[in-house]
């Protein structure tokens, strides 16, 4: 028994290294992308736009392809979003959030 248990621990920590990106949550390909009016800083850097949040509760929306409703993310002070044409990577700490 102690050993199956090991051998899952094992597995299930390899998968989450070759699949983490699965889930969509880091990096992402979006259609529409909208942030909160007056709590992000742009910068640019190569060809490429980085968004901080300028306080807590900062808001980004994204609509990925093939969805037809936009998510709404906050996040805390500091945390970045960075945008490459149509596709923008997260920093790990953001918070989805339902629509009021």
């Amino acid at each position: 028994m102690r050993t199956s248990s090991k051998w899952i621990g094992i597995a299930t920590l390899l998968s989450f290294g070759l699949f983490g990106e699965t889930l969509g949550f880091i990096q992402q390909r979006f259609v529409s992308l909208n942030f909160e009016k007056g709590k992000w800083e742009r910068a640019e850097k190569a060809s490429c736009y980085v968004y901080s949040a300028r306080e807590n509760g900062a808001l980004v929306e994204v609509m990925r392809y093939g969805t037809s409703n936009l998510v709404a993310f906050r996040a805390s002070k500091g945390l970045t979003v960075i945008v490459c044409g149509s596709t923008t990577a997260f920093d790990e700490g953001f918070e989805a959030r339902a629509k009021p």
